[in-house]
């Protein structure tokens, strides 16, 4: 190699600056095989496709594409092959939200929160977040199982969840914690219950969310442990607000996150569950995103709106 392998640059030792749509123009010619499938993705023409990976092979001072006269498809060289498998096992993702976050001048983000904690706090988070960014458009999507799939998938973001997610390429900061609590309807009992008389709802219907969420998960596991059976479950929903309306009707009673219910409601009693673990509820965004000046703000700003409620 002429240099080394390193790309070209100016002197005093500046580094090249690269445009990122060479980059994906590469990518994209390096996964299809063909200037044509790449130009056609990107929607510009076969030669300014080709011009592009040119462009790039003229800053790095080395081919990275062969591609033989009359040929349909093109193939890798040694050193377009090191700087494809360079990009990290998931380029289309990485660009697709690079894409998002810089193409417009109103740029967007996009934020999984499950439907319980967009109701009760994201008013208050988006409240402060647009007193300080008025300008970036906020896109939230009501999630709670799949929203570990949607940011490996390039789909999020950002995420509030009450899971840890496993994959590396995402950061989580613990926001805090908070309690559980068993709702039933007022007129089941003269006076309230406390969390040593659970047997009295052993044989009662039981509302909850549907299969799969992180609350129903927990709070099925604790009923059984009290009741020495799994609890009846009779209805299930998506949302907290959801379930508590039907308890409010008499058609049941359910576990739901303390906050979501005041004390003070009058259809509806609860008794706070301090023997079961705390719901922890973590910020999660792409690791790459980790110095985004919106990203840091949205975390600041769930933090000051939820605090108060998410201390254990």
């Amino acid at each position: 190699m002429a240099n080394g392998g390193r790309p070209k640059g100016g002197g005093g030792g500046d580094h090249p600056k690269v445009d990122i749509s060479l980059l994906q123009t590469f990518h994209l010619v390096a996964r299809t095989g063909s200037f044509s499938a790449a130009s056609r993705e990107l929607n510009i023409t076969y030669q300014s496709a080709s011009n592009h990976v040119r462009r790039l092979e003229q800053m790095y001072g080395q081919h990275l594409i062969e591609s033989e006269k009359g040929a349909r498809n093109v193939k890798l060289t040694p050193q377009g092959k090191a700087l494809h498998d360079s990009l990290g096992g998931e380029p289309d993702t990485i660009l697709s939200r690079i894409a998002v976050l810089l193409h417009d001048v109103r740029s967007v983000l996009r934020v999984g929160v499950p439907q319980a904690l967009f109701h009760h706090f994201f008013p208050e988070v988006l409240k402060r977040f647009r007193a300080e960014a008025p300008d970036i458009e906020l896109s939230f999507f009501e999630r709670d199982t799949i929203l570990e799939r949607m940011m490996v998938d390039g789909a999020l973001d950002a995420a509030v969840s009450e899971r840890s997610f496993s994959q590396a390429a995402i950061t989580q900061h613990l926001l805090g914690a908070y309690h559980l609590a068993l709702i039933y309807p007022r007129g089941w009992t003269e006076s309230d219950l406390d969390d040593t008389q659970l047997g009295f709802f052993a044989q009662r219907p039981f509302i909850t969310y549907e299969a799969g969420q992180t609350i129903r998960v927990r709070a099925a596991e604790f009923l059984a442990s009290r009741f020495g059976a799994p609890p009846r479950v009779s209805t299930t929903s998506s949302g907290s607000t959801s379930l508590a309306q039907l308890v409010e009707a008499g058609l049941g009673y359910a576990i739901v996150p303390q906050w979501s219910t005041p004390r003070d409601h009058p259809d509806i009693r609860r008794i706070v569950l301090r023997d079961m673990e705390p719901v922890r509820v973590y910020f999660a965004h792409t690791a790459f995103l980790g110095t985004n000046g919106f990203i840091r703000l949205l975390h600041g700003c769930c933090q000051q709106a939820m605090a108060s409620a998410l201390r254990a």
